[in-house]
């Protein structure tokens, strides 16, 4: 299948491939390019480290106000809900909007990833963006967002292009249908689809 070239404008989820925000994704039949806001890998791993940490914390002092009956592990566990809700909030809100202020001011299109068309895999469409760990970061926010997600979303695995590991990239399109054409233009170049 000729793929040609094929450009979408999508909504990146903040996955592990560290694009967020509005992006610009575009296919031929070698590469595939997106290019939009995307953190730098140290400062994504400890927006994502401080929200594990504070979300799974409440487990602990929660089971120390049932077994201690003590209120103020109650209002422990209340205090880590909310640091753990304002930390994400802030990330998603802030940290992704400054790179793109950053290049909005020097005059330039974004971060840029490039990988072959072949390299793609496990292309879907709908709430698989949450995989390979992302869900249990955010437990309390996938589901909704999985309602948004639905027939809309396409997500797939590729290089990420710094860390020497593939990552999941996850776009919101604007209509059903640019999602199955994406979702067809990507399993296109996906090799191990074919052969399996």
């Amino acid at each position: 299948m000729t793929l040609n070239k094929t450009k979408f404008e999508a909504y990146s989820y903040r996955t592990s491939s560290r694009f967020g925000s509005r992006v610009q994704v575009s296919l031929d039949d070698t590469a595939v390019t997106v290019i939009g806001p995307r953190l730098a890998v140290p400062i994504y791993r400890l927006w994502i480290a401080a929200q594990v940490v504070l979300f799974w914390m409440i487990v602990p002092a929660l089971l120390a106000a049932v077994i201690f009956s003590n209120w103020r592990f109650t209002v422990l566990a209340l205090g880590l809900g909310i640091a753990h809700w304002a930390v994400g909030s802030f990330g998603a809100g802030c940290l992704w909007e400054l790179v793109n202020l950053t290049a909005f001011v020097e005059g330039t299109p974004g971060q840029i990833a490039l990988f072959s068309a072949h390299t793609v895999k496990r292309v879907r469409i709908g709430p698989d963006w949450a995989r390979n760990g992302l869900w249990l970061v955010i437990p309390p926010y996938v589901p909704l967002v999985n309602q948004a997600a639905k027939d809309y979303c396409v997500s797939f695995e590729a290089p990420d292009g710094e860390t020497g590991e593939d990552a999941v990239y996850a776009f919101h399109m604007q209509t059903q249908e640019d999602a199955q054409v994406l979702a067809r233009a990507l399993q296109a170049g996906e090799p191990a689809r074919s052969a399996a």
